[in-house]
């Protein structure tokens, strides 16, 4: 039974216990302004401007912590001098915002300077790129995180006319869709209430099943709701397709993470001049890197690409002859050492090689590191500090679901990679962690494995999935 199909037969055993009338309302009726009302003191919230977060201009409120001041020691004062250069410049706090709220951001601020500090002192890479929570400036353009440019997919699918941008808690941007189903004029109102709660706590229910994060539904959940109350339902219309096709334009949106096209990424760097063009495999252990590393390498040969790979795992038994196994039979070089070898020192030897033989991409593969090693991440960040790669690609395991989600956000917090590949969707039913890993990281899907074969390897497609979780 496919994804929504769980859905519509929740909804559908929920409409025999609930009068589902009692979720619409007449337009002249209390409820039904105060469902309007609540919709225009959404849509004001979303149309006022909300500046990024630091300290506050010095106001008269801020002599009434004096004593606050009086009891932080010089010492204090010397760590937070010292940590200057790492906190980040931002615009100050909106003059308009009243003094309730000022505080709030302000006390954020702290937190969220604090929370900084002891992330850098356990081996946090905390200088990304990354749009903070509750920001709505969005700091990621379309660059890696080395700072290369990355080709925006053109043709990114879209759904059906007249989606509405919802700005999430977090600061994220989801599209929602109510599709034909609502009207501009006319109709019922939708209201809130227990039989919207009902039926939204059933699509929450399925969305969990699907091992989608917690986070991500929470905030999926909370944008259908703000765009449902206060619309107009069409007469005859079934709000259960109403939310369905609400329910795919949000979940495309978080696919569209910043959604770049791989090949004409490389071709575009290559076209530049900038070679070797360095591509960075990491990923915790298991979830297949040396297998896709050489499904890239066959990828990028057919497209004519002088290919080099290095096999900087000398951590795990077997990985260096694996990936020579994979060269020998793609007839690619395989620069390599001994196990327990230099990591760094074999993946600059590779591109050294490549520059002397005039060779395209060097692919690094990587060992597998669990994020909560902070040595074995230190070697890593060392592998990165000396390829200085175009790209790094962070392998995912589709079957591992949430886990999968939690060691990507882990992961990125020690070292930022620009977009994921998932191994095993042809064997995932669910395809929640695709959509969480997108969501949580705010790094996109960018190859799919589909299959054991070297061929096995596409470009995501965020439509496919969508269509292959709702069907």
């Amino acid at each position: 039974m496919g994804f929504f199909d769980r859905f519509k037969k929740r909804v559908k055993e929920v409409a025999e216990e609930t009068d589902l009338d009692s979720l619409t309302v007449e337009e002249d009726s209390d409820e039904a302004q105060e469902a309007l009302a609540k919709r225009e003191q959404h849509l004001q919230q979303q149309a006022a401007p909300v500046d990024m977060i630091t300290t506050a201009p010095s106001t008269e409120d801020e002599w009434e912590s004096v004593e606050e001041l009086d009891a932080i020691s010089p010492i204090q004062e010397e760590e937070e001098w010292d940590d200057w250069d790492d906190d980040p410049i931002a615009e100050p706090i909106s003059p308009s915002i009243d003094k309730k709220e000022r505080k709030r951001l302000e006390k954020a601020a702290k937190e969220a300077k604090k929370e900084r500090k002891r992330l850098k002192k356990q081996g946090y890479d905390i200088d990304q790129e990354l749009r903070p929570d509750g920001s709505r400036v969005d700091l990621h353009v379309m660059r890696s995180t080395t700072g290369r440019k990355l080709v925006e997919v053109k043709n990114a699918p879209r759904g059906s006319t007249g989606p509405t941008s919802v700005e999430t808690d977090t600061g994220k941007t989801l599209e929602i869709d109510l599709g034909g189903g609502v009207v501009e004029s006319g109709g019922k109102i939708i209201k809130g209430g227990e039989a919207l709660n009902i039926m939204l706590d059933e699509l929450e229910l399925v969305l969990l099943e699907s091992d989608m994060g917690h986070a991500s539904i929470v905030e999926v959940i909370a944008a259908l709701r703000n765009e449902l109350i206060g619309s107009r339902l069409r007469k005859g219309a079934d709000l259960s397709k109403v939310i369905e096709a609400s329910l795919k334009r949000a979940l495309r949106t978080l696919l569209h993470a910043g959604y770049w096209d791989f090949d004409a990424t490389v071709d575009s760097l290559l076209a530049a001049g900038d070679l070797p063009v360095v591509i960075m495999m990491v990923g915790v252990n298991g979830t297949g890197k040396t297998t896709t590393t050489a499904k890239i390498a066959h990828r990028l040969k057919n497209k004519g690409r002088r290919v080099v790979l290095a096999a900087s795992d000398t951590f795990r038994a077997g990985a260096i002859d694996q990936l020579e196994t994979h060269a020998k039979r793609l007839d690619i070089r395989c620069i390599s050492s001994q196990r327990g070898g230099d990591a760094a020192a074999i993946a600059r030897d590779a591109i050294e090689h490549a520059k002397a033989r005039k060779m395209e991409v060097v692919i690094v593969d990587t060992a597998g590191r669990m994020q909560n090693k902070s040595n074995l991440m230190e070697e890593l960040r060392k592998v990165h500090r000396v390829t200085n790669p175009h790209l790094v690609l962070f392998v995912g395991d589709a079957l591992a679901g949430n886990d999968a989600v939690e060691q990507a956000k882990e992961f990125q917090k020690m070292l930022k990679f620009d977009g994921a590949v998932l191994c095993k969707l042809d064997t995932d039913a669910k395809g929640g962690a695709a959509l969480s890993i997108a969501h949580a990281t705010s790094r996109p899907i960018v190859l799919a494995g589909v299959g054991q074969n070297y061929e096995d390897l596409k470009q995501f497609d965020p439509d496919w999935l969508i269509e292959e979780i709702f069907t």
